[in-house]
């Protein structure tokens, strides 16, 4: 069997892809993204999802074959199609016209009676069946194989080696693939599907190609630029050149790349995917790639924590991403305990009493200057910055729970006393001179909250200290610049502003808080 019968490549763009917009590329792009992919002589393009209900046409999600029908190209040359399952019932799927040729089932390990229920109504409407067992290596070989036994008795298209975790490295592939080589009908098709975590999908892919058997015929997945739920797949693009060059395969690339420029490089440019160290570590440890995506967004963590917090995660909760355990451990980390009885002494004695200021890190800092300039002359107050050191306004202290804040701000006014909370410690025990227990003041009653303006209001008030002005507390707004120097600003989540303001409402209420500069917060009292 020549290598052209044998090798084919399945496009998953529209189908693994739409996890990062719910497959909302619109109708235009998803009929002109097929046409390249056909133009490029793709063997198999997926075409998105079989969904349970109606969709609309933008979405790459189709109910019945007859939704998919509305957004083909008149020409397909010969290139197939191809729908995927997740856990959806496909009874009311019409019998196979020869539109879509292969139906994929993809399931998690406790799903398998249903892939095996599902394979046998639509093979028998006439369609092709892939098995696509997701998260390979989760299984034991004992268990793997007992798949793939039941795999021959029904005797699909194909089955597929399904790196979810994206944790395979070659050695890994070279087994896993023996291990299906071995075990699998000869008559079965052996896909791979692989993600971007450790970078290694296109090295990967060329290992899958050197293994296969001259007599088994194998598909592997790709999409244009690698385009996937984060970090990514294989790029498409690449294994069809890497085919062309060394197998002397015929894929035209060039509609491919006008693929990616028309259409795929502006949603990158919107919506990022790729490889990222923190995904590499979670497949480094065998996890669900969304405990990394968790913690990226916890933007008080270095990498390196990131790592530290991954490698806790136990056994028993990798598989499946479990939002409440992974906080847990994530609050246990950053929660260094020590005591701090002396520097709380010590700020009750120079603060109580006194008319206190805080510099908040946001714009308004600098667009408002003056007025915070004026202010300052007039009451002579404590100023306490928090995360900031703006060059017009000498500091008494400065307040830290954010290690990057600190590495970049530190020695900006080196005269001011600094306030650091526990978790800072763990980097250099120079931090330690005046620290205060990082749960104290991310705990406000029963809930949590890591705001840093919060934190020191909380510090404040433990101290006994009612009366507070604010410069700086402007608030958070998405997409826009939320801090006062640009490159130390950090995305937020939509409704990050409304939490700050449940907390300042239900524990700061009695506290006489005064916003010397504009700020969303300063209605905090009547939500």
């Amino acid at each position: 069997m020549n290598v052209q019968k044998k090798i084919q490549l399945l496009d998953c763009t529209l189908r693994d892809g739409g996890h990062l917009n719910a497959g909302n590329f619109g109708k235009e792009v998803i009929t002109n993204v097929i046409n390249k992919l056909v133009e490029a002589r793709v063997d198999i393009v997926e075409l998105g999802f079989i969904w349970e209900t109606p969709c609309d046409e933008n979405i790459a999600r189709y109910h019945t074959i007859q939704d998919v029908k509305r957004i083909l190209p008149k020409e397909k040359g010969n290139t197939k199609y191809s729908l995927m399952a997740d856990f959806i019932d496909l009874e009311h799927l019409e019998p196979c016209d020869g539109t879509v040729d292969i139906i994929r089932l993809s399931f998690k390990r406790p799903r398998l009676e249903w892939a095996l229920q599902m394979a046998h109504i639509v093979m028998d409407k006439g369609y092709k069946v892939f098995i696509n067992p997701v998260n390979c290596n989760v299984y034991t070989d004992e268990e793997y194989i007992e798949v793939i036994r039941k795999v021959n008795e029904l005797q699909p298209y194909g089955f597929c080696i399904v790196d979810t975790f994206g944790v395979m490295r070659l050695r890994d592939l070279t087994y896993r693939y023996s291990l299906v080589e071995k075990n699998l009908d000869p008559n079965i098709v052996i896909g791979l599907h692989l993600h971007e975590n450790l970078g290694l999908a296109y090295s990967l892919a060329q290992q899958f190609i050197r293994l296969a058997s001259p007599k088994r015929k194998i598909v592997i997945d790709g999409s244009l630029l690698g385009m996937g739920r984060v970090p990514g797949n294989l790029c498409i693009e690449q294994i069809m050149d890497h085919l062309n060059t060394e197998y002397e395969n015929d894929y035209n690339v060039e509609p491919a790349f006008d693929a990616i420029d028309d259409y795929i490089s502006p949603i990158k440019k919107k919506i990022f995917w790729g490889y990222a160290i923190p995904y590499a570590l979670s497949a480094k440890y065998n996890l669900h790639r969304t405990y990394a995506e968790f913690l990226m967004n916890k933007w008080k963590l270095r990498t390196s924590d990131i790592e530290r917090i991954l490698s806790m995660i136990e056994s028993d909760k990798a598989e499946n991403f479990d939002e409440s355990y992974v906080e847990q451990l994530y609050r246990k980390y950053i929660s260094v305990d020590m005591n701090d009885d002396d520097t709380i002494k010590t700020l009750r004695s120079e603060l109580v009493d006194r008319n206190i200021l805080l510099i908040a890190p946001g714009t308004s800092i600098i667009e408002q200057k003056d007025k915070i300039i004026k202010y300052i002359k007039e009451v002579r107050p404590v100023i306490i910055g928090i995360h900031c050191a703006p060059e017009a306004i000498k500091l008494d202290y400065i307040f830290f729970s954010n290690v990057k804040r600190y590495d970049v701000l530190n020695e900006k006014q080196p005269d001011a006393i600094k306030i650091v909370t526990s978790n800072l410690v763990r980097y250099s025990k120079k931090m330690g001179e005046n620290v205060i227990k990082y749960a104290s003041l991310a705990y406000h009653g029963e809930d949590y909250c890591e705001d840093s303006v919060l934190m020191v209001l909380n510090l404040l008030n433990s101290l006994g200290i009612e009366k507070v002005a604010l410069a700086g507390f402007d608030g958070f707004e998405t997409g826009e610049e939320n801090f006062y120097i640009s490159n130390l600003a950090r995305s937020v989540e939509s409704d990050v502003s409304n939490r700050i303001k449940y907390v300042l409402n239900k524990y700061y209420r009695e506290m006489q808080l005064y916003f010397l500069t504009d700020s969303c917060y300063e209605d905090y009292k009547y939500i």
